[in-house]
């Protein structure tokens, strides 16, 4: 692994302290780009914070190294709250 990456291990370890932190009863609020945007059938947050509250929610980029990448895209907002 590159540094600077996070790669589907690394997401699993989030979501794995996610969960302990869910256990002491914290108020958790995750984000993060939605696979779909580039595959409809990623289904890996899904699955990985099945027991959770997942919002796909619209988001703005405005920066982006391809111009064509800029603009509005989903986003994943995770909590173990109901908003």
């Amino acid at each position: 692994m590159r540094r600077g990456e996070f790669i589907d291990v690394t997401q699993k370890r989030l979501a794995d302290y996610f969960s302990k932190l869910n256990n002491k009863n914290a108020k958790l609020m995750l984000s993060n780009s939605d696979p779909k945007n580039t595959d409809e059938s990623d289904n890996f947050f899904d699955e990985l914070y099945n027991e959770f509250k997942i919002q796909r929610i619209s988001a703005n980029r405005m920066i982006n190294s391809k111009g064509n990448g800029r603009g509005a895209i989903k986003e994943l907002l995770i909590t173990n709250y109901t908003m």
